[in-house]
């Protein structure tokens, strides 16, 4: 059985959400669209509007590309790179910032 597009949409929203911990309130928040906007697409199971789904990718800090994509993978990158990046995506963003802080600091060594 296949998924319509809007059911793939919003589950895909909803397994991102929670594999990096975020709450739709927060998504909300960080995609800088209105909280019913966001409820109202899962009660009616409608499907986002390209701009609001760029905004959510935003706000999940992904790109649309990385929302369509099937298996996480990426083009052109070292075994190591991938490694580095699937325990990124892990992270929330206040420990992704932590990070950025502590590779400027050893970059300016």
């Amino acid at each position: 059985m296949r998924l319509s597009v809007v059911n793939y949409a919003l589950e895909k929203i909803e397994a991102i959400c929670c594999k990096k911990g975020i709450t739709k309130y927060k998504l909300a928040k960080q995609a800088q669209i209105p909280y019913t906007t966001l409820t109202n697409m899962f009660k009616k199971d409608t499907m986002p509007t390209l701009p609001t789904l760029q905004k959510i990718c935003e706000g999940l800090d992904i790109t649309m590309s990385q929302f369509f994509l099937e298996d996480e993978s990426r083009v052109d990158l070292t075994e190591k790179q991938k490694e580095l990046l699937l325990l990124w995506d892990d992270l929330p963003g206040d420990l992704q910032s932590r990070v950025i802080g502590y590779l400027e600091g050893l970059k300016e060594r």
